[in-house]
């Protein structure tokens, strides 16, 4: 092989390896699969560690007379804002 001939072959594998990989990501079967579904944030609500043994995540709490209600154990905490 000429020492001319490798710098072009080269080009060639870079160039169908780009247009391979992005082949693949614009397919319709790269999207995402099985990812977790958001929904607006209730009025008011923050995101605060839950104080329940239970649940002791952070999660988000809805303000409810005063005091934080989590929405995935329904403990109240806190006192106000």
């Amino acid at each position: 092989m000429s020492a001319e001939f490798l710098p072009w072959a080269g080009a060639v594998l870079v160039a169908g390896a780009v247009a391979v990989t992005w082949a693949a990501r614009l397919a319709p079967s790269a999207g995402a699969k099985g990812t977790a579904g958001f929904s607006e944030m209730p009025p008011g609500g923050r995101y605060l560690v839950c104080r329940d043994t239970d649940c002791g995540e952070v999660l988000l709490h809805i303000p409810v007379g005063g005091r934080w209600e989590c929405t995935r154990c329904s403990s109240v905490t806190g006192g106000g804002s």
